[in-house]
Formats: C-alpha cells, structure tokens, sequence
C-alpha cells in the first residue's frame, strides 16, 4: 500500500452498479469490481488488463494498405521547434547549449527517496556480480572525468532525480556497459520528467531510405559519432533536472550528481541531438553546401551511411564531413569503407578519437551487415534462447528478433506474420500458450533462421556510371499475403547486365476475406507505395520503370480509368496510377514471377535455393527480349 500512491493516477470510470470500474494508472488502465455477473464464474477471482495500444500495433500487420497521408507539425512539436530556436547557444568550445523543453502545465513532486531505493537494488546487483561492479563504476568514472557530470549543491528550485540501471551488450564493439537513466519514473505528483517534456518532432529520415541511397553509391562510406548526446550541453537552468544519487562504495554516504549534457533516456534527448547536429550542418556555411546536405540526410541518429562515385569525392567527403562536426564537438569513429584507399589513410586523419576504424571487414550497421571485402549486405540474425514455454507475448518478441529494413528476406520473414494472425484469430490471452501447430511450424522455421546469413546481396545497384539502368516492381498476391519487389537491371559501358535486388514489401491479407483479384490489386497498390517511397528517397523519378502482375483481372482494373470501378478498387486504381501509370504495367507468368514466394512464404532453406532469386540476375542478363 505505502508504493499505491505513485501507481495511481487521475481518472476513474464508472458504470452501472455491479459492474466493473476503469482506473487509470502508470501501468495503463485496468478493470477492478465485481466482474462475477459479467463472467458467470463467482468463485474464481479475475483480474483483467487493457493492452490497446499493443493490439492496435499487431493489427497493422494485416491492414489494408491506406492512402497517402501528409506529416504536419501539431502545435506542441511547432513549439519545441521554436524553442531550440530562439534559446540554443554556442559554447566557447564549439559544442551547443540547448534548453529542456518543459511544459509548464505539468508539475513534477518528490523523486529522491525512489532514486535512492533504485540505488541500493543495483548495490544488491553488484554484490553479486564483481564485474558489473567494476564496469559500472569505471562509467560513473568517466562521466566525472570528462565533466558530463557533476556533484550537485543545495537544492534551490524544481528538481528531478533519475533512477539509473546497468544495460549490458555484449555485440558492441566499443562500450559493453552502458547506464541507462530512467526519466519516466513517477514522482509523488504522478507525473515523471519525461511526463513534463515535448518530446520534438522526428527530424531524421527512416532507416529505409538512408540504406537505399547507402546502396546508389560506388563506394561505401560509414561512421558514427562518439557519444553524441553527450556533445550537447544541458543549460545551466536545466541542470538540476538530470539529478542523480550515486556512491562508489556502500559504506559511503550517498551523494547528488547532476548530469550537464543530454541524456540517454530524456524523452527530448533525441530531438535535442539531432536538432544540434543539423544546426552544425547549417552553421558550417555555404563553402560546405554539400556536406551540409549529407549530414542532415544521411545520418539515423549517431550513424552515417554515405558515398560517392568516385575515389576523389569520397576522399573530400570523409574529410569535410569529419572537420565540419569537429567544430561542434562531433568527433567521428569506427571509419569503414569498401575503397581500400581511403581505409589507409584514414588512420593519419585523427590520433585523439579511440576505434577510429572500425575493426573486421563485417561492419554491422542499422540492421545490416556489411561486408566491405567484397562489397555485400546481408542480414543481422540474432535469436536468443527460446523459453519453454510459447506463449502469444513470447511469439510476438522472437519473431520480432530479424531485423530487415529493405525486405531483403521478405519471403522468409513474411511466414512469422502468416502465423501471428492465426494466434490473432485463436483469441489466446497475451499469456496463453500458442496453438500446438502454430508452435512447432515456428520452432521448425525458427531453426532454419541463422541460415539468413549466408543471404548476401550486392550492396551497390550498379546506378551512376551506367549507360542504362531499368527498375522492375514485380507484384503477388495468395490468399495469405500479397507482395511486392523491386529489381535494378543496369548494362554498363561493356554491355555486362546486373539485376539486384533494391527493396521488398510485404503484407498478411485482411482477417476480413477478401476476393483474390482484390488482393492482387492491393499487391499493385503495395508496389506503387514501394516505388513511391525509394523515389522519395532518391529524391528523384526512377527512369524507366516497368511494372509485372500475373493477375490479368488487375491488369484490366489498370488499364481503366479510376471512374469505372467500385469504390474500393476505384481508390486503390487511381493511387497506382500517379505512379505507375498503365503504360508501365505488363503480364508475367507466375512461375516467373519473383514476388510469387513472398506472397506464400518459404523456409530460409528454400530461399537460398530459390531457382528464381538465385537465377533472376542469370536470366535476365541472359534474355534478348525487348521491353515493348
């Protein structure tokens, strides 16, 4: 009872008598009462938790596409925007003062006494483990030493403290341990710091287009900034809002710190770093126009994904990009590149910035691994121990594990979406076990997952210096799923043909049965939305553009014009056709058809041996047939 103050918060609900009541707290809202009457069972006891927002997320996977929609700015992240504005400084050492952008309508109570009881539960940790110990305090350590943190005076004003927590990775290649401090931890109001935050707007572009552009370049060329939050002054006003408790040893007393530069786990530290990051692009003047346009559109957060065409522009660009962050205080590391060239001389740029290159020619980045040697991407497979038991909530997490931002395992993926749904439709609990034949198709599949790996496709499209460059979306549907992938097809000065695979997109057909004529033409809608979002991200019309269907019924809708038809397919007509109008759109056979086994899905073994996504490339340089 002593912790049902900080759990409860404003809103209860009532309805008629005798049955149950909504109230909200920090772990969402949840039903109390007398639910007997509703569930006809009086001598059992019920508890009952709403998870909307987790439902409407899963649901997403087999939604019909929607239609376009425009991102504006509401009022809160207008005001956020206008506040790093008009209050954002520069240090004398380069780096920028930003202010927290607070609202002033949310009041924050009491956080010391549960920093504090957060402590001693890590001290317990600690006594427990010598190593976490030792790590845990070399960060504390550090935070002190290069002045990103300070022991903080008598509390004068608002204050918040933050619980912190050891987060261990043992992948990384720099930092293993990293202390996470918790700002949404409430205080005796009810509300948290990140409560009182504007969180900002998403500044950055997705991970989507950054690795297609990433993949338009010759060569290669990637880094990430060390430390980047903590290049960001806090101001001075806003210090002690970053409080935190902290002792070496727990026969100290326990002392206040306060943090002096943005901070993982601030709801506006993300927005804050960015904003600083393209605000350094912006000062660095008009003599660096170009790295300017790289540094806002080709980072996702602290990492770059970038290139050029030619061993001259890259050079120049890993140089400018480096000095003109520099003069912020963004120093860039873990340099790595296919041009070998640059490799050797990247070493001599800097001597102060520790794992300056990145270490192995397999570079994990963004989800991706790039093998720089021979210039492949393939993907990050990262599976954990399963537990015994596979309950809806543990599916949901494992077969979230393959991360694939470009599609390039679509066919694979798309089966654990497949089975989802059938979990969905056998109305389990979040906790309940999966269907038995649900279970052992995953567990079967799942075994195959590290096959993956050995999945590697050529980073670069070939676009550029070619003499002629062609994009194929390709489009399938079964009553399942429906896809859509996207091929480059490019000839070079030699005449030498190339087919790559650029993205592909899947999605589970609507619980909602639906004709498969309708669903081939969701397939056309989701290809057009591909093609639409890879323009976007090359900021450019790709040149000659060819679209294959194997439904002759979809193809009759195309070639009609939007009037003609029903609402549903009228909508869905007259979106493809802004982008792919009728003249692009073709018939192929669906044993030609590469989107075919990612409408279906197949195993990561089938995959690897699929006769039309290993031979595609062959076939196509192959045929002499004109695209008529």
């Amino acid at each position: 009872m002593d912790e049902m103050d900080k759990i409860l918060l404003n809103g209860l609900r009532k309805g008629q008598h005798g049955t149950p009541m909504a109230q909200n707290t920090v772990f969402g809202w949840v039903l109390l009462g007398n639910a007997a009457n509703l569930l006809k069972q009086p001598t059992s006891i019920t508890t009952l938790h709403c998870d909307t927002q987790l439902s409407e997320l899963v649901n997403k996977f087999w939604e019909l596409e929607e239609l376009r929609t425009r991102k504006h700015y509401t009022p809160e992240e207008l005001t956020c925007e206008q506040l790093f504005e008009d209050t954002t400084k520069r240090a004398n050492d380069g780096r920028y003062v930003v202010r927290l952008p607070l609202k002033k309508s949310v009041p924050i109570g009491e956080s010391r006494s549960i920093a504090v009881r957060a402590l001693l539960r890590m001290e317990k940790r600690f006594a427990a483990d010598e190593q976490l110990y030792r790590e845990y305090c070399k960060f504390m350590e550090e935070l002190l030493d290069l002045g990103h943190m300070e022991q903080a005076g008598a509390v004068t004003g608002d204050t918040y403290y933050m619980p912190h927590h050891a987060v261990v990775k043992h992948s990384s290649a720099t930092t293993k341990l990293r202390v996470v401090f918790n700002a949404s931890m409430k205080t005796s109001s009810g509300n948290s710091l990140n409560d009182a935050l504007m969180v900002g707007p998403q500044l950055q572009q997705d991970l989507f287009s950054i690795l297609v552009r990433f993949r338009t370049h010759r060569y290669g060329l990637i880094a990430d900034i060390e430390k980047m939050y903590r290049q960001v002054y806090v101001a001075e006003q806003d210090a002690d809002y970053q409080r935190i408790v902290w002792r070496e040893n727990s026969s100290q007393p326990i002392c206040d710190y306060r943090l002096l530069r943005v901070t993982y786990g601030v709801a506006s530290a993300s927005h804050l770093a960015v904003k600083s990051l393209h605000r350094a692009a912006l000062d660095a003047g008009d003599a660096y126009k170009g790295i300017a346009d790289v540094i806002t559109r080709d980072f996702y957060m602290d990492d770059l994904l970038t290139g050029s065409d030619s061993l001259h522009d890259l050079i120049t660009l890993q140089k400018d990009v480096a000095f003109v962050l520099s003069k912020s205080g963004f120093e860039l590391r873990k340099w790595a590149t296919n041009c070998q060239p640059l490799r050797e001389r990247i070493p001599h740029v800097s001597k102060q910035v520790s794992h300056l290159l990145a270490e192995g020619n397999e570079i994990r980045t963004l989800g991706s691994v790039w093998h720089t040697d021979n210039d492949l991407l393939s993907i990050a497979v990262n599976l954990q121990e399963l537990p015994d038991k596979i309950t809806k909530r543990v599916f949901l997490s494992d077969s979230s594990k393959i991360f694939d931002p470009l599609g390039l395992a679509a066919p694979c993926t798309i089966r654990a979406k497949i089975w989802l749904q059938r979990v969905w439709r056998s109305n389990v609990d979040w906790d309940e076990l999966v269907p038995l034949n649900v279970a052992e198709d995953w567990l079967a599949h799942r075994s195959e997952l590290p096959k993956l790996a050995s999945l590697k496709l050529k980073r670069w499209l070939g676009t550029g210096s070619v003499v002629d460059a062609e994009f194929h979306i390709f489009t399938d549907a079964s009553e399942a799923a429906y896809a859509a992938a996207l091929y480059c097809r490019t000839q070079n000065a030699n005449g030498e043909i190339e087919v790559v695979l650029v993205a592909a997109k899947t999605k589970v057909a609507p619980v909602k049965v639906i004709s498969l004529p309708r669903l081939e033409l969701c397939a056309a809608h989701l290809g057009a939305r591909l093609v639409r979002q890879v323009q976007s991200s090359l900021a450019c019309k790709l040149g000659k553009l060819y679209a294959w269907t194997d439904s002759t019924v979809t193809l009759a809708w195309l070639q009609g014009t939007p009037s003609r038809w029903s609402v549903f397919v009228a909508n869905r007509v007259a979106d493809v056709q802004e982008v792919l109008p009728a003249n692009h759109w073709r018939h192929v056979a669906s044993e030609h058809n590469p989107a075919d086994c990612a409408s279906r899905g197949i195993t990561p073994s089938q995959l690897l041996a699929h006769p039309l996504v290993v031979a595609w490339a062959a076939l196509a340089a192959s045929s002499q047939r004109t695209l008529a």
